[in-house]
């Protein structure tokens, strides 16, 4: 063989392998040894001496957790991390070996956008290397079908922007801006419009914020466990024993239900996913027994003490559609005041809004475990747990002692039964004294022992049982992987 070709390609590898933070990025996520590089003497130009390394996007298959996930990363010292025709074929790459083998795709975005003066090649009759389909088609294809992940860290602009939001999840770190490039001012530079990743946290475009990149890929690295086989344990937390204690005495004081989640999940395996979007819904990733599920619950600590908002109903129905299509188990913990009414709430859509997780969750297949923490009133409790008739109910409908359910809460049902005694009433704590006292009597006949008297569950336990019982019904209901995709995952 010539050995002048030999040398070129041996120097132009070490060129291009001389660029190593993206690859840094990826062999810390993938498992020692596994990663199979695709392109890398890929350039800018067929010039032998190019020296935009790997073009600027480092692309191929590895191994996380032992199972195969195709990974990616720009490379901002190469050309500030930009997009070419040739580098966007490397992701199709990835996206057609992911969309056939059921793969998840991982791509860390941050970059530029589209390289300036970069001539966008018109694809040609004949099919060429870029596979069946171009990336933004691609993501598209892959939602529901394997899990996609964009990772944001530092400036993300544009086309690369464009990628993070077709992903089922995206992780930033802290201080990361996302957004576009203007047209050029005077100077002839671009103006740039940002936004940072904290603002997009608050409205639902990022799922999660750490504090730098390592804590993001490791992040990464636990998301896609939930995807295979979890962490390997199946201890129960440490908080576990003091379950019984987190709900208060007093039925209108708040509590955080992240406590409640975290005591009945496995130790260490909660990953919650858009804490700062749509605060009276809490949404989460865990393992119950070493089994991987999704869990979802209504915050009593939000300003709306929990009730189902606009945000709050969209964040429970994509929740819905990402567990139901990657086969994972729902556990729904209801404390629940309704859906919000009012000139706000019909402002931001709530009539719309309000149907969403009521669609998911009559659609979706996986198995459905609900438990009534306390309060269920009016349409709210449907949106966490679907109709409650026939093949739409929950596999499994437990609840505690302190449950109560009603049309309506029962201080409002009060103002409108004892409207007259109310309104003459000679001081406000009489008034209070009336309503209270109508509450608690309607209280009794629809909590603990007489909700289970009435089956209206399928059975009222103690806080304590509660985990097993979850446990011992999941082991029923295996984790199947259809052969074709349920579903895709609405876009952010």
């Amino acid at each position: 063989m010539d050995a002048e070709l030999l040398t070129q390609i041996t120097e132009a590898r070490d060129r291009a392998l001389e660029a190593d933070g993206a690859r840094n990025r990826i062999e810390r996520l993938v498992d020692p040894g596994s990663f199979v590089e695709y392109g890398v003497l890929a350039g800018e130009s067929s010039d032998p001496d190019d020296d935009a390394a790997a073009d600027g996007l480092v692309a191929g298959v590895g191994r996380v957790h032992g199972h195969p996930v195709t990974v990616a990363s720009y490379d901002t010292t190469v050309r500030d991390g930009t997009q070419t025709d040739r580098n966007m074929r490397k992701l199709v790459r990835l996206l057609y070996l992911a969309n056939r083998h059921r793969w998840p795709f991982v791509v860390f975005v941050d970059g530029d956008g589209a390289r300036p003066g970069h001539p966008w090649v018109v694809p040609p009759i004949v099919v060429y290397n870029r596979g069946r389909f171009d990336v933004y088609e691609g993501l598209a294809e892959l939602s529901g079908w394997a899990p996609t992940i964009a990772v944001i860290s530092g400036r993300t602009l544009d086309g690369n922007a464009g990628l993070a939001m077709l992903c089922d999840f995206v992780v930033a770190t802290a201080g990361s801006t996302v957004g576009s490039r203007g047209p050029a001012g005077p100077d002839g530079k671009a103006t740039v419009h940002a936004r940072s990743v904290e603002a997009l946290a608050a409205d639902g475009s990022v799922d999660l914020i750490v504090d730098d990149e390592a804590h993001a890929i490791d992040t990464v690295a636990d998301y896609l466990a939930y995807w295979g086989d979890g962490f390997g344990t199946d201890e129960p937390s440490p908080t576990h024993d003091l379950i019984a204690d987190i709900i208060p005495d007093d039925r209108r004081h708040p509590y955080d239900v992240r406590r409640v989640i975290e005591a009945l999940a496995d130790a260490g395996t909660v990953l919650e996913l858009g804490e700062r979007w749509a605060p009276s819904m809490v949404t989460a990733l865990a393992t119950l027994g070493g089994r991987p599920v999704g869990m979802m619950a209504n915050q009593p600590l939000s300003p709306v003490a929990g009730a189902i908002d606009s945000p709050a109903a969209d964040k429970a129905a994509r929740f819905v559609e990402l567990c139901d299509a990657y086969e994972l188990p729902i556990v729904s913990l209801v404390d629940n005041p309704g859906y919000m009414v009012g000139p706000d709430a019909e402002r931001g859509g709530i009539a719309r809004h309000h149907a969403r997780p009521l669609a998911a969750l009559h659609h979706r297949t996986v198995p459905l475990c609900s438990v009534q923490l306390r309060k269920a009133y009016g349409l709210g409790p449907f949106a966490m747990s679907g109709w409650g008739a026939s093949r739409l109910m929950p596999e499994l409908r437990l609840a505690w002692p302190s449950v109560e359910s009603g049309g309506m809460s029962l201080e409002g049902a009060a103002f409108l039964v004892k409207r007259k005694e109310i309104r003459a009433a000679g001081s406000p704590e009489e008034a209070r004294a009336i309503r209270d006292t109508y509450a608690k009597e309607m209280r009794d006949p629809a909590s603990g022992v007489s909700a289970g008297r009435t089956f209206s569950f399928d059975d009222v336990i103690l806080p304590g049982e509660t985990r097993d019982r979850i446990i011992a019904l999941l082991a029923a209901i295996p984790r199947v992987f259809p052969a074709a995709k349920k579903h895709p995952i609405d876009p952010r």
